[in-house]
């Protein structure tokens, strides 16, 4: 029996000793800033009629060299103009490094990376305004991005996912609260025959107007901002994102 007792005790005086001896687990670095999700949906107003009352219209060019992207460039065979060049051989390559696990979580933490299309969430209200003859769905994206203060937060260009109408940036800054910044200009689509021409033969085209929303507002997290233009909408939702769940999926409710 003593034997046994005496076992008992080693192995826990050798469990304590190997717990004590264990590395802590590191504490997170409390100067990583907060990241949040940012979804947003633009819908345009069917029922929006520009002659019942003027409205703020951005007059630069919209879209422009858009149509020099559609052309192919021509291909050439360099065989006809020059002589082949004989390739170097292979250099070796160098061997891999090491990752700092501290700078790879700052760069995660400062990295601003579009959500994934079932990583949204606002599905639902984008349906209804699908199934609503009034409006008509235009944007439904999100992304992720660190929560900094308004003199280090980088405007959010709609370009980066492909969106040319609206185009526009969209800010997110936090300083006691969370704030969106809106900068975003539609142009409906237009179907305007031009104008009869003078004596020259020369028409003159109409040009269908564009219609600018810039407002900032403060903003609670996890609440569904509306933010309203007689032509156009957004809504606008921000959700933090719990640090262990931040690789890229829809984090747990």
């Amino acid at each position: 029996m003593r034997g046994i007792l005496r076992f008992v005790a080693g192995s826990i005086v050798c469990a304590a000793a190997a717990f004590a001896q264990a590395p802590p687990a590191p504490a997170p670095d409390p100067a990583l800033p907060p990241r949040y999700e940012v979804e947003i949906i633009v819908f345009a107003n069917r029922d929006f009629d520009p002659a019942e009352e003027r409205f703020d219209t951005a007059r630069h060019g919209f879209g422009t060299g858009s149509a020099a992207a559609l052309r192919e460039a021509p291909a050439f065979d360099d065989t006809i103009f020059a002589p082949p060049v004989t390739q170097p051989p292979a250099a070796e390559p160098f061997p891999p490094v090491p990752v700092d696990p501290v700078a790879a979580a700052r760069a995660e933490a400062f990295a601003v990376r579009p959500l994934a299309r079932e990583a949204l969430k606002l599905g639902t209200e984008y349906r209804k305004l699908q199934a609503l003859s009034a409006y008509q769905p235009l944007v439904h994206a999100g992304w992720v991005l660190p929560g900094l203060p308004e003199g280090d937060s980088v405007p959010f260009d709609l370009k980066t996912l492909g969106v040319s109408n609206p185009r526009g940036t969209v800010r997110v800054h936090l300083s006691r609260f969370l704030h969106i910044t809106l900068d975003l200009t539609y142009q409906p689509p237009s179907a305007s025959a031009p104008a009869p021409g003078g004596s020259d033969g020369l028409d003159e085209i109409a040009l269908a107007p564009q219609y600018r929303l810039q407002t900032t507002r403060s903003a609670r997290s996890n609440e569904l901002h509306y933010f309203d233009h007689p032509a156009f909408g957004v809504l606008v939702r921000i959700t933090p994102v719990p640090a262990q769940t931040d690789t890229g999926r829809r984090p747990a409710a």
